[in-house]
């Protein structure tokens, strides 16, 4: 549960910009500033799903930690317009 809440924390943080475009839950889009993220991230669990830009560090620290708490949910990320 901390990791779910410090994902919903840093997408918050680092969401908006410009640059790469992301897809957003609420069905809109999302320019990335391309100083601070260069990736979009979808990530769903039971509990949360989140859409924006990340951090390809961000993006593989998560993945990291999830696999450490033993869960089977995964960060999809990639960098390329629209492709989350």
């Amino acid at each position: 549960m901390r990791t779910t809440a410090l994902l919903i924390l840093l997408v918050v943080l680092v969401s908006t910009g410009e640059a790469l475009q992301c897809n957003t839950l609420n069905g809109g889009t999302d320019e990335c500033q391309s100083d601070i993220t260069d990736v979009c991230a979808h990530y769903k669990s039971d509990d949360v799903e989140m859409n924006g830009c990340w951090t390809q560090t961000f993006c593989d620290d998560s993945n990291t930690a999830l696999a450490e708490e033993g869960s089977e949910d995964i960060v999809a990320c990639c960098s390329e317009d629209l492709c989350n």
